[in-house]
């Protein structure tokens, strides 16, 4: 078992440190206190490790040039489905944002592939691999894409989605929260990690592995794909594979087409957009909760 990360710090301007959430390559997510509000709330800060700098390329000044872009890209957005931003500030030259506290996320739904000593050990004690319910597997994919079609009707592809950047309101029956864009491409950007491949390989579209700049909105597209099959089956899709309708018999035949469309290694075979997916999602969520008589989540 992995120790746990300490914070960097016990206080951030007004904000007490109680624990690290989790801990990437360019910054920390932090629990903290906020006094004023007396509530719990989640603060990122900018601390960039030497791992990511070893990986690529880029100077500590783009790095924190993408992290403000990324609260500014937050704040913007103003979607139900995606996680808000309530503060950008700095703190000893470290700029740091702030957000609500999310209770869980989809990790914790979900549970783990593989031995957890891969996970980071602030993860490590989420479940093993399980199946969700087609109800919620169906809302989990609608509510995602709404998120991400906010995403790309700006232009920008998210270019990490996976369990642990889908935060949930409370588990199994809790409402999406679209978080961590810091891989996002912005158009015409320097900043679009070009010729290197980024996001979490599990969920990688083939093309976003060639090169992360030459990606458009169906990479996006692919990574819901193989979530929608790993939520379905409980385990992702590897070699060769057939439809979670051959895993799981009550899977609508509508699912299991848009799910490998999605998963297709042909770009333009995917639905062309979060967009294009949610019109054929939204109404096989509908037949589902239907037919199963699910009233909420």
């Amino acid at each position: 078992m992995k120790e746990l990360l300490q914070p960097a710090y016990d206080k951030i301007g007004k904000f007490d440190v109680k624990r690290v959430i989790r801990s990437t390559g360019s910054s920390d997510l932090y629990e903290c206190y906020d006094p004023d509000l007396d509530i719990k709330v989640a603060l990122k800060i900018f601390i960039i490790k030497k791992r990511l700098m070893d990986k690529l390329p880029y100077s500590r000044e783009s790095w924190q040039r993408r992290f403000i872009n990324e609260a500014r890209l937050l704040a913007r957005i103003d979607h139900p489905h995606v996680i808000g931003v309530r503060e950008l500030s700095s703190w000893e030259g470290l700029p740091y944002y702030v957000m609500p506290y999310i209770e869980t996320n989809l990790l914790f739904e979900m549970g783990r592939d593989g031995d957890k000593e891969d996970y980071a050990a602030e993860v490590q004690h989420a479940p093993e691999a399980q199946k969700l319910s087609v109800a919620r597997s169906c809302e989990i994919l609608f509510q995602t894409a709404s998120a991400l079609a906010a995403f790309h009707g700006r232009g920008l592809v998210h270019r990490d989605i996976k369990p642990a950047n889908i935060l949930l309101t409370k588990l199994h029956t809790g409402l999406v929260k679209l978080c961590d864009p810091g891989m996002v491409k912005f158009p015409k950007s320097e900043e679009s990690q070009a010729g290197y491949w980024v996001g979490t390989e599990d969920f990688i579209a083939p093309e976003q592995k060639r090169s992360a700049k030459d990606v458009d909105a169906r990479a996006d597209i692919y990574a819901l794909g193989v979530l929608g099959y790993r939520m379905l089956v409980g385990e992702l899709p590897g070699g060769v594979f057939s439809g979670p309708k051959e895993e799981v018999a009550e899977v609508p035949d509508s699912l299991n087409d848009l799910i490998m469309r999605s998963m297709s290694r042909k770009v333009k075979r995917r639905p062309m957009n979060a967009l294009e997916f949610l019109k054929e999602i939204a109404p096989i969520r509908a037949q589902v909760r239907t037919s199963q008589g699910v009233n909420n989540g």
